[in-house]
């Protein structure tokens, strides 16, 4: 299970639990779910957009 990171906790606790870290849009799309990535909730998308911090594709 990959860690959160200690901002993001506060960010739970602050009730942005299913909030993307990335965009701010809520996490409530079957198709576009949540995942940790950096320590970071963001949306599975921002990980295969070459345009985000958080791509883990080729460049």
């Amino acid at each position: 299970m990959p860690k959160i990171s200690t901002t993001q906790k506060e960010r739970d606790r602050d009730g942005q639990r299913n909030i993307c870290a990335a965009c701010g849009h809520p996490g409530s799309d079957a198709a576009d779910q949540l995942l940790v990535a950096d320590g970071f909730r963001i949306h599975r998308s921002h990980t295969t957009d070459p345009c985000s911090g958080y791509y883990r594709g080729q460049r």
